[in-house]
């Protein structure tokens, strides 16, 4: 705490910008805002491609990504105490929100297409196989009764 006599040092680390809760504690902040806004930027760039079957597009963007990941952890850890109350002011949270919402659309799409590519390779290989009566099996062919008939 400051006490009366003490104004002179309370106006000049203000007038400095020193600490209490100033917008110029931190240079990283805006530095980290873009950074996640690249990051949803490359994120909604995996979606187009994922659904677009598009490898060297999604191979490109995981690529970009790993890059900025680093670089938000980076600046992330150097955030200081002073600026952690800044950080909802600039929009961090909501960044956050929206990559982590971002990830988990990329993630049930990336699913979803291994769903589509496993079941297309099972129709492939199952097309040249023959059934038990001569015929040449599908993709879900009923594989025939599976009880006894005990009266032939």
């Amino acid at each position: 705490m400051l006490t009366p006599g003490d104004r002179e040092f309370a106006g000049s680390a203000v007038a400095y910008g020193a600490g209490f809760g100033s917008p110029e504690a931190s240079t990283d902040i805006p530095a980290l805002v873009s950074a996640l806004t690249r990051l949803i930027a490359i994120s909604d760039g995996v979606t187009d491609a994922v659904t677009r079957h598009d490898r060297p597009a999604l191979v490109a963007g995981n690529e970009r990504a790993e890059a900025l990941v680093a670089e938000v952890n980076r600046l992330s850890a150097a955030l200081v105490a002073e600026d952690r109350p800044l950080l909802e002011a600039a929009g961090v949270p909501g960044l956050c929100e929206r990559l982590a919402s971002g990830s988990r659309r990329n993630a049930y799409l990336i699913e979803q297409a291994w769903a589509v590519d496993a079941a297309l390779m099972r129709l492939l290989l199952g097309l040249g196989k023959l059934g038990s009566d001569g015929a040449v099996g599908g993709y879900s062919n009923n594989p025939g009764p599976t009880y006894v008939d005990r009266e032939a």
